[in-house]
């Protein structure tokens, strides 16, 4: 059941993609910068990899922890465990994606101090698979239930190296929400927006 969800949610996501945003995600093949999210080579290291460019943990009241792209895919990924609501994407890591934060890392075993930080990202890192669909590869956060986040790396043609663009995330009650207004995933700005 699961892999016909992911089907039919992958097929929604393509055709997403060609209604407009796939036209900037070619010019991310191969691009790597310190202002935004970026991965090469294996997978499951992308987002640890990028702790140290941050310099500093995102968390309730911490500098660079409102009203930036960062805080929006990361919210994404809480949305998608479910611990989250959908309206809690805003860009801002307050009292609730703390809260919902610590439930994430007790989940996952981890240090439950509310901050996403290296261990937080790492682990982070374990959820992320390609997905591939009708010659198109995107990058997928599998959730523990039926939600996930999906992204796309480089060029959505190949399983490529590159910037991240942030296009839905999946509540695990099938619901999701599209994601707009920029081609990169920024550190310290908003560009994706909610649609």
């Amino acid at each position: 059941m699961r892999r016909v969800v992911l089907a039919v949610l992958a097929a929604v996501v393509s055709m997403f993609l060609l209604a407009g945003t796939a036209n900037a995600v070619p010019g991310n093949s191969g691009v790597y910068g310190t202002t935004f999210v970026d991965g090469g080579g294996v997978l499951t290291d992308d987002f640890g990899d990028h702790y140290s460019e941050l310099g500093n943990s995102l968390c309730n009241g911490c500098a660079d922890s409102r009203n930036t792209d960062l805080v929006v895919m990361w919210q994404s990924i809480l949305v998608a465990e479910g611990l989250l609501p959908a309206s809690g994407i805003d860009g801002s890591f307050g009292p609730n994606t703390a809260a919902a934060t610590v439930k994430w890392q007790r989940l996952y075993g981890i240090d439950d101090d509310g901050w996403v930080g290296n261990e937080t990202w790492t682990k982070a890192d374990d959820r992320l698979r390609w997905l591939h669909y009708n010659d198109s590869y995107e990058v997928y956060y599998d959730g523990k239930g039926n939600g996930g986040v999906y992204f796309l790396r480089g060029d959505e043609t190949y399983q490529d190296d590159g910037a991240y663009l942030l296009t839905v995330a999946q509540q695990p009650d099938l619901g999701y929400n599209f994601f707009h207004g920029g081609d990169r995933i920024q550190y310290y700005q908003r560009t994706v927006l909610r649609g």
